[in-house]
């Protein structure tokens, strides 16, 4: 940034003194940053580990009951769901997760888009079977 780095050695100290600023802020902004990043990363790896867990349990539940499916067709599972009936955090960064992997472009937040999800339930019901 050479134009910081002229006002961080400006003759004013005015000057100098608002470029501190600014690189301080900028330092704090960067942190912050990086942070976020690693917290939305192993909150995709601990959801994406409570996808796998949750389709390892359905798996040895059909295995204890002899092959008989115990749950309904929905590949969400009931567990995942919120008390508003929508899906839980963890599941939408799975699904954030699967989506980048499979090529989809998501945000970070919020609800994926309907095309999206249609396609994770679709993936992961073919997956369950």
């Amino acid at each position: 940034m050479p134009l910081l780095a002229s006002a961080e050695n400006h003759s004013a100290a005015d000057i100098r003194n608002r470029a501190a600023c600014v690189r301080s802020d900028l330092t704090e902004l960067t942190e912050r940053h990086a942070t976020d990043a690693a917290q939305r990363d192993a909150e995709e790896r601990v959801a994406k580990a409570k996808a796998e867990l949750e389709a390892a349990q359905a798996k040895l539940r059909e295995v204890k009951t002899g092959g008989r499916a115990t749950t309904s067709l929905s590949p969400t599972p009931a567990s995942a769901l919120g008390p508003t009936g929508r899906r839980s955090k963890e599941e939408l960064a799975a699904i954030r997760t699967w989506a980048r992997a499979n090529g989809y472009q998501v945000a970070d937040r919020g609800t994926p888009a309907k095309a999206i999800l249609d396609a994770y339930d679709a993936a992961n019901l073919t997956e369950a079977s």
